[in-house]
């Protein structure tokens, strides 16, 4: 049994409202929904109906009739788990008091949509698609479904590449200036099996007017092996870094044939190191709070992980490795997660001597 200890809001409301259906369902959560209202406090401002005033308005739906809205299409695969719309009465720090959402199913498929179709019209306003949106980003259970945006089927957002918040609602746009002249489908999708709670209000369609539409920030220079941390140059023997800030570039290759064992389709963040013939380097990553599917590995070309893979461990947290290189050169550390992202603690254990680098103090560098 969870416990509250905060006032309910719209966003427990919605997450009550699901959880009711799966609350006898006996699975183990590593995060408690409790969460979903502290961060919501600290990111970012509160959607109102007061916002700044737009220049023109084609379509706005908060879910106010506690359905889903005339107009509106379910596709429905899974009737028990399926788009809903919560029958909260109270309000809170999102429009009105209610909310779409769909709950999970431990044993069952799901590829569950909501869609309206809409007439775009970029000189009439109806250039922009917005809505808020809320759900599991870096548990274990984010990377068995996918929730997604499609345009007459075509995905044009990804929840899980688009936020590193956990639970908290997030504001998120989408151009539809392409389609300018065009009546589109635009549908909200959860697919997969055993995922977790997924929430959605305020969809608006308009001009953009009086929004800030914020760019993702640039990735960290080490994203890409081009610009591989160098890990005798920065002294790093034991350091931290957040996954979330980086994108899903590599994969130690196809399940069963990795070095792994698996695929990795998370975020990934690479280092490099010198070493001569015959050194030995260690290495373990763990998640620094909570749960993360980690995924690691050592290659000599980071383009073809696969095939040039020396070392790899995807067992369980933490992750180790260990290997002697067979011949001089530079070797590339990829540290990265099975699904997802989050914050990460890499512990070099047998740090290579050098007769040109120290390996003495860590430096702070900022990742």
């Amino acid at each position: 049994m969870k416990r509250w200890t905060t006032t309910l809001t719209i966003l427990l409301a919605c997450l009550a409202a699901a959880t009711a259906i799966a609350g006898q369902e006996s699975k183990d959560r590593r995060h408690e929904l409790k969460s979903f209202l502290d961060l919501n406090r600290t990111h970012g401002p509160a959607f109102s109906s007061r916002s700044p005033l737009i220049g023109s308005r084609s379509l706005f739906e908060g879910f106010e009739g506690g359905a889903i809205p005339a107009g509106w299409t379910a596709g429905v695969t899974n009737p028990s788990r399926t788009w809903s719309v919560s029958d909260a009465t109270s309000t809170g720090a999102l429009e009105g008091g209610y909310c779409a959402y769909v709950g999970y199913d431990l044993t069952n498929f799901q590829d569950e949509t909501i869609s309206f179709v809409q007439t775009i019209d970029v000189s009439a306003g109806s250039s922009v698609l917005s809505f808020w949106m809320a759900g599991s980003r870096s548990d274990s259970w984010s990377g068995n479904v996918a929730e997604t945006v499609e345009v007459d089927g075509v995905i044009v957002f990804d929840f899980d590449g688009a936020t590193a918040a956990q639970y908290a609602w997030e504001k998120f746009f989408v151009d539809l200036g392409a389609y300018d002249g065009q009546t589109v489908t635009i549908s909200f999708r959860y697919r997969g099996v055993d995922g977790d709670l997924h929430v959605l209000d305020a969809v608006t369609v308009d001009d953009g007017t009086g929004y800030d539409v914020p760019l993702p920030p640039p990735a960290p220079a080490n994203d890409l092996c081009a610009g591989a941390i160098d890990l005798q140059e920065q002294s790093l023997t034991v350091f931290e870094l957040d996954l979330c800030l980086y994108a899903d570039d590599y994969s130690p290759g196809v399940y069963g044939a990795s070095c792994t064992g698996w695929g990795a389709g998370g975020s990934d963040a690479t280092y490099k190191i010198h070493l001569g013939q015959g050194d030995s380097f260690t290495v373990c990553e763990a998640p620094t709070a909570e749960y993360i599917d980690l995924s690691l590995y050592a290659v000599t070309d980071c383009a073809d992980a696969q095939a040039t893979c020396l070392a790899g461990d995807d067992s369980g947290n933490p992750e180790c490795i260990s290997f002697v290189a067979p011949a001089s050169g530079w070797y590339y550390l990829i540290v990265d997660a099975y699904s997802g992202c989050g914050r990460v603690t890499v512990t070099i254990d047998s740090p290579v001597a050098n007769e040109n680098e120290s390996w003495g103090s860590v430096k702070a560098i900022y990742r």
